[in-house]
């Protein structure tokens, strides 16, 4: 009889053991499947992200280069060259989506597509870029100037009734981007530029007063607003006529009755010059002097 209570006893023993057992083994099936579907869901959630970004980056590269279709030949074989390419890199993000099943590696992949992307479109803009400064470069200063420049032309020659005043001509604008290091260099697009260089000669006049000549440089943005900034030297003026302007920048030259050379620049160092038509006025001593525009694309 003692004997039987005691085997009773060790399978009451085992009976809860297993109990026990049967709990905490339920309780880490649970948990692991938590965490994996927890893993799941982030995987899930990051590779629905790569695929918004790898299109969403395609669509704007080809946005991006293709304004500049149409403006001559050189451009548009360029372009058509860069198009090719990213139709190449859009078969191959396609066939990874149709052929690659392991999520994190697909997801990896279109990381690495997306940064080889990015790349290709600054790689086309530099080209883009260089060969716009190259073309402009070529073009006359006269095959830049619009109907409202002519207007402005003739506004000048009869402002410019008075044999004493000087004129300016041979306008060369320039314009310009900061780099990282502070160094400036040459470009076309608009939304690299920071600085523009005005360069022009002011001509011969042998009845004009020899002497110290304060020059006001006038530069006019698409919009109509004269470019400005106070910190930097731009200041209201009187012109000859009484009226009260905004002046970009002021500089000085000495003046001997012979023709003289002069540039001035202006920099725009919290914002980049928008695209458009940009009209340039220099004044000398109150009087317009001369006039040019120059285009931004």
């Amino acid at each position: 009889m003692e004997n039987q209570n005691t085997e009773n006893k060790g399978k009451g023993k085992i009976w809860i053991v297993l109990f026990v057992l049967s709990g905490l083994f339920n309780v880490y099936q649970w948990r692991n499947h938590q965490t994996t579907t927890e893993v799941f869901e982030i995987t899930r959630d990051s590779l629905v992200t790569a695929r918004v970004d790898v299109e969403k980056e395609l669509g704007a590269t080809i946005e991006e280069l293709n304004k500049y279709k149409g403006i001559n030949e050189n451009l548009d074989s360029l372009l058509a060259e860069a198009n090719s390419k990213i139709d190449e890199q859009k078969g191959r993000i396609q066939k990874l989506l149709n052929s690659e099943t392991n999520s994190a590696v697909l997801n990896k992949k279109l990381q690495t597509e997306l940064e080889s992307l990015k790349k290709l479109r600054d790689e086309y803009l530099d080209k883009i870029d260089a060969l716009m400064v190259e073309n402009q470069k070529l073009k006359e200063d006269n095959s830049q100037l619009t109907g409202t420049v002519e207007t402005l032309s003739k506004n000048l020659e009869s402002t410019v009734s008075t044999a004493s005043v000087l004129k300016s001509e041979y306008f060369k604008i320039s314009s310009f981007k900061k780099k990282s290091n502070g160094k400036f260099t040459s470009t076309a697009l608009s939304k690299r530029t920071n600085k523009l260089d005005v360069c022009f000669t002011v001509l011969e006049n042998k009845i004009a007063k020899a002497g110290e000549k304060n020059v006001y440089l006038r530069i006019i943005e698409p919009g109509g607003k004269v470019m400005g900034n106070r910190s930097s030297g731009s200041t209201n003026i009187t012109l000859a006529n009484g009226e009260e302007v905004m002046c970009t920048a002021v500089s000085s030259l000495r003046y001997d009755n012979v023709n003289v050379e002069n540039c001035m620049s202006y920099e725009e160092p919290e914002r980049i010059f928008t695209p458009g038509t940009y009209l340039i006025e220099v004044y000398v001593d109150g009087n317009l002097s001369g006039a040019t525009s120059y285009i931004l694309r």
